[in-house]
């Protein structure tokens, strides 16, 4: 292996490392209908938020000790009711 890697060269070595994201940590904040609210807490026009983009991937409803599937309930939940009021709002 590479010097850096070999375990006998320590006490420091390299670790390999991919980065990937699982979840986030926030999102929109929006009204039960998944409309997403302004900065007045009033709901802006046409702009709905579902899912990850609204909180559902941790550090919002669930917190940040949510798990990896634990939240697609919610995922699935806040599609419908989004999709529901954007049928209604269009008529």
């Amino acid at each position: 292996p590479h010097k850096m890697l070999d375990p006998a060269n320590g006490p420091l070595i390299a670790v390999r490392l991919n980065i990937l994201t699982r979840k986030t940590l926030g999102g929109l904040q929006t009204d039960l209908e998944s409309r997403v609210l302004g900065s007045d807490g009033e709901p802006v026009q046409g702009l709905y938020a579902v899912g990850e983009a609204a909180g559902f991937g941790g550090g919002g409803v669930h917190g940040y000790a949510a798990l990896e599937g634990t939240f697609l309930g919610g995922c699935i939940f806040s599609g419908r009711s989004a999709g529901r009021a954007a049928a209604r709002s269009v008529g």
